[in-house]
């Protein structure tokens, strides 16, 4: 009696694991889909911003080449207008003279290291 005891004891066992083996089977079943629809909708989600950045940029580009074609306009129109002016003479003079009174000063990008000797520091001091 002892002996079906048992016997019927591990059956009951292991149907529950058989039971608890297909449960666990089928809840990794359920997670696998809803991991694969929920990186469908992360797909989604960024295939909307990269069409969203994508408008931006072409609209962007768009507008750069309305742009360069208005600077382009604009400097050709300003190169044929100063071929079209007379020239005077008198205007060119007056420039070359105010060019000639004029001083020009030139920003050097480089540190300049002057080593000077203490003898000529106290020379410098009086002068």
């Amino acid at each position: 009696m002892a002996d079906t005891f048992q016997l019927e004891q591990l059956q009951n066992e292991k149907s529950s694991i058989e039971q608890e083996s297909q449960e666990l089977e089928e809840e990794q079943r359920q997670l696998k889909l809803r991991a694969k629809s929920l990186t469908e909708k992360i797909i989604q989600e960024l295939k909307k911003r990269n069409n969203i950045k994508q408008e931006s940029v072409n609209k962007l580009q768009t507008k750069v080449n309305e742009l360069e074609k208005q600077l382009n306009t604009l400097s050709i129109s300003s190169v044929s207008d100063a071929n079209d002016l007379p020239e005077d003479n008198e205007q060119e003079e007056e420039m070359k003279s105010a060019d000639d009174d004029s001083v020009s000063i030139t920003e050097v990008a480089e540190e300049i290291d002057e080593d000077i000797d203490p003898k000529d520091k106290r020379k410098r001091k009086f002068f």
